[in-house]
């Protein structure tokens, strides 16, 4: 089979179908609550205090929302470091999944931790006890990571089609041998980025499961042992797969 069947074409069907309005009323009653996040704090809206500080959303839009997410770099993996021809056809639907996700699990953090407003600590004040942090610096390099990853498609779609209007059209040949010259470095070193997700998916989805052991007095006993750790990554490399495909 060669390779022209698995490239991707667009879909022409309707957008706005009942299910996406139904999506979009969902998202706009959430805008409305993180409105009220950050002028009253999220206790206002989440019914959280000191003794309670974490709600139930932490595990699902963090752990299981990263691990979901993660389908991007294991199926890259699949196809272009395994060579499995097979899986061409669903590692750009599988990348792209994964730079939304990981996209909306950065602006979730943003959002669930106290101080927003602190978010970039981590980047100068290192703790290398904290799990946290740990967690922190890998997402932060693996979401850069997925933007670049990304950046074949973008340079695909617009090499030869820039077309800026009135004075911006100077920049057209500029921005086209840019694409060009990113089309050619990427195709030499995409390797690279493939492996160093892999890695730092690796490292970070353990590092969740370490969470578990840290508030091992408020888990039930089955969570709260060493295992867990091992058991989060484990779930996060099924959930790739099956993100992957479906």
């Amino acid at each position: 089979m060669s390779h022209d069947s698995y490239n991707p074409v667009p879909i022409k069907r309707k957008y706005f179908t009942p299910g996406v309005i139904g999506l979009i009323v969902i998202a706009v009653n959430g805008l409305i609550f993180l409105m009220g996040r950050f002028f009253f704090g999220i206790g206002a809206v989440t019914n959280l205090n000191n003794q309670y500080p974490w709600g139930l959303w932490i595990g699902v839009d963090v752990a299981a929302g990263v691990a979901l997410a993660a389908g991007g770099f294991t199926t890259a993996a699949l196809g272009h470091i395994i060579h499995k021809e097979e899986y061409h056809a669903i590692v750009r639907p599988a990348l792209l999944t994964a730079m939304l996700g990981y996209t909306f699990v950065a602006l979730g953090v943003f959002v669930d931790i106290g101080r927003w407003y602190f978010i970039w600590h981590p980047l100068i004040m290192w703790n290398g006890s904290s799990a946290l942090f740990e967690v922190g610096i890998c997402v932060m390099i693996y979401l850069t990571v997925l933007y670049i990853e990304f950046l074949p498609i973008v340079t695909e779609r617009f090499i030869g089609r820039v077309n800026l209007p009135g004075f911006l059209s100077g920049l057209n040949k500029p921005i086209d041998k840019l694409l060009r010259a990113l089309d050619r470095g990427l195709s030499k070193t995409m390797f690279i980025f493939i492996i160093a997700g892999v890695v730092l998916s690796t490292l970070h989805q353990s590092s969740l499961g370490t969470l578990m052991i840290i508030a091992r007095t408020k888990d039930a006993s089955a969570l709260a042992n060493a295992n867990i750790a091992l058991a989060l990554f484990a779930f996060s490399n099924f959930s790739r797969f099956s993100n992957g495909y479906f």
